[in-house]
Formats: C-alpha cells, sequence, structure tokens
C-alpha cells in the first residue's frame, strides 16, 4: 500500500470520529484489504466484523458523542461497568438507556447498543458526571450498574456479572445499603441475595 492510498483511508477515518465501516472504504473506491494491513501495522484497530477505529480515540469522547445523538440516553450496563472498571470486557458499542417508547435514529457512528427502560427501570440511579475533558454525561452509578448486571446476567454473561459483582465488593466507595434498595425497586432481591451469600 502506498502513503497515497494509506492517508486516503486515515481521512475517512478523521471524517468519521475516528471510526470506519469497510463499506465506508468501498465507497471511496479503496480495496478493503488495506484495513487488514493497517491492523497489522497497528494504525487501526479492528472493534468488530466491518467496523474499525483509531488507536488514539479517547473512549469517554466517545461516550459524550454518543448522548449527543441520543437524547435523554444514559450510559449503562456494559459501557458502564467498563467505566467504572468493574469488568475486564470491552464492549464495541456504546450502550444506553432510553425512555421505552421513544425512538431514536443509530447514526453509525460512534456504534450504539439501546437498551429501553420505563418508569423506576429507567430513573433508579441515574447521574450526572464530569469527565476529565470537563464534559458532562449521564450515566447509572455503581449500585444501578451492578442491579443491571445482574437483571441482564444471561444477556452479557455470568462470567462478567461474577467478575463486576466481586469487583463492586472490593471497592472502597461501594453503598451496600443503595444497592440493596435499588434491588428491591428493580425487583432483584433475591436473585441478588444468591450472589452475595457466595461472595460476602
Amino acid at each position: 500500500m502506498n502513503i497515497e492510498t494509506k492517508n486516503r483511508i486515515l481521512k475517512i477515518f478523521q471524517e468519521h470520529s475516528g471510526y470506519a465501516w469497510t463499506k465506508d472504504i468501498r465507497a471511496k473506491g479503496i480495496h478493503h484489504k488495506y484495513l487488514q494491513e493497517l491492523v497489522e501495522e497497528g494504525i487501526i484497530i479492528r472493534i468488530r466484523h466491518g467496523l474499525y477505529s483509531l488507536p488514539e480515540i479517547e473512549s469517554y469522547n466517545s461516550l459524550h458523542e454518543a448522548l449527543l445523538v441520543v437524547p435523554d440516553g444514559i450510559i449503562c450496563m456494559g459501557t458502564a461497568l467498563s467505566f467504572y472498571e468493574l469488568t475486564t470486557w470491552n464492549p464495541p458499542d456504546v450502550h444506553i438507556a432510553i425512555p421505552h417508547g421513544k425512538k431514536v435514529v443509530i447514526p453509525d457512528y460512534p456504534p450504539i447498543k439501546l437498551y429501553h427502560f420505563s418508569g423506576v427501570f429507567f430513573e433508579t440511579g441515574k447521574t450526572e458526571i464530569s469527565l476529565s475533558t470537563g464534559q458532562k454525561i449521564m450515566i447509572y452509578d455503581k449500585e444501578r450498574t451492578i442491579c443491571d448486571a445482574v437483571r441482564y446476567r444471561n444477556r452479557i454473561g455470568t462470567d462478567v456479572m461474577k467478575e463486576a459483582l466481586g469487583e463492586y465488593i472490593r471497592s472502597k466507595d461501594k453503598n451496600l445499603n443503595v444497592l440493596y434498595v435499588y434491588a428491591k425497586k428493580l425487583r432483584i432481591s433475591s436473585i441478588l441475595n444468591q450472589y452475595m451469600d457466595v461472595l460476602l
């Protein structure tokens, strides 16, 4: 691959906030085989089938960007677990909760996965925090995030849930009282207690 082709590909990434799909490369008349060459050189990262990103993308920026295109959204599930460093799992999509029934047009960039909640399931545990960049985002707090991991353990994987619960229990800023209050509101008290009895 010559330097001109490489620069053309990198320009596509820059035009899409550091992301690019294989189809974006093809649309510019560039063969997708060059993407694999760039991955091997460490210039780009393969996130999932057909989707790539620049390695220097600041993950916090992607959270802020995602919320800009999803009004009333709240960072949740795997993305929140990763943000709080409760798991080694780093989901390829930004997980965002939205009110049940709300219709959102999902852009190609950044990649987003929506979770629809209503009433107490949407409101419980939401909080606004400031990032190191100075940007503010809405995200569920640690206790709510743990509750979601337990509730959706079959979707994200029980191993991920157990890892997150273990990390939470070892964290210095945990609040078990709040965790149990949330668990009761979200109707997962019994299953949470089963796992907590094993870990505590």
